[in-house]
């Protein structure tokens, strides 16, 4: 393989994942305004404890932003993204 094959394969590899959850966090985001509501969270994650949304939600200000999200996951708040 070539060094720009590898190259490209290895950004796509550290790329990926935060393309999934771009794409789990639009999702959720069901008005589409870049927030996640409590009433979308429950929607998207019903069997997720509200008190996981509440944790999740750092700046306290009642909504998830895509940070919030990412940072909930690979903390353990709420479960990783599937796929």
């Amino acid at each position: 393989m070539t060094k720009t094959t590898l190259a490209t394969g290895f950004a796509l590899t550290l790329a990926l994942p935060g393309l999934a959850l771009a794409g789990e966090f639009a999702s959720m985001d069901a008005n589409g305004d870049g927030y996640i509501t409590m009433s979308e969270f429950q929607q998207a994650m019903p069997e997720a404890p509200s008190e996981a949304f509440m944790e999740a939600d750092a700046d306290a200000d009642g909504a998830l932003n895509e940070e919030e999200l990412a940072a909930a996951k690979e903390e353990g708040i709420l479960p990783p993204s599937e796929g």
